[in-house]
């Protein structure tokens, strides 16, 4: 007669315990990066419109016709006005889809649904007959209401964009 002893192997209660504990705070640090992930990706999608925005705002100035003799003119979809000679600065309140959120250089204004403020700083040449470019720097911060009176620099927003471009105004 053979006796057989053949044991059996398996877990002990302390590794299988040991184990879901593990387990545990591997999902508890995983499950703290969601919040990280979902502010990197609110973050990148707002600098990817304000991008859009800053672009299509430098398009529209590069678009305003120039007039021989050189005259201040508007730009053609913000009715910016560009200057002869001298700088100055200008303020939008720009809605999600682009449109303005109110008058040009107005404050912004609750009701109107503004997300981004724009403020545009224009450096023509100093003199009118001075061949030379007309520079452009384009901030765009968010969110609009952090900063709604149109005059001040914006200090209070919480993520920003900005762009220089050079335009030809002879």
């Amino acid at each position: 007669m053979k006796i057989s002893s053949a044991s059996k192997q398996a877990f002990s209660l302390i590794e299988v315990a040991l184990a879901l504990g593990i387990a545990a705070i591997a999902l508890v640090a995983i499950i703290g990066l969601i919040p990280v992930g979902l502010n990197s990706n609110q973050a990148s999608s707002e600098q990817t419109a304000s991008a859009g925005l800053a672009a299509g705002i430098v398009a529209d100035l590069q678009a305003t016709p120039v007039a021989i003799p050189p005259e201040a003119k508007n730009s053609l979809r913000y009715a910016v006005p560009l200057p002869i000679s001298g700088s100055t600065t200008h303020t939008l309140f720009l809605r999600e889809d682009g449109a303005l959120a109110g008058a040009i250089d107005a404050d912004a204004n609750p009701s109107q649904d503004a997300r981004y403020r724009a403020t545009l700083f224009i450096s023509a040449p100093m003199d009118a007959k001075q061949k030379s470019a007309t520079v452009l720097r384009v901030l765009v911060t968010w969110p609009a209401m952090a900063d709604p009176q149109a005059g001040n620099l914006p200090t209070k927003f919480s993520g920003s964009y900005e762009v220089m471009s050079a335009l030809n105004r002879n």
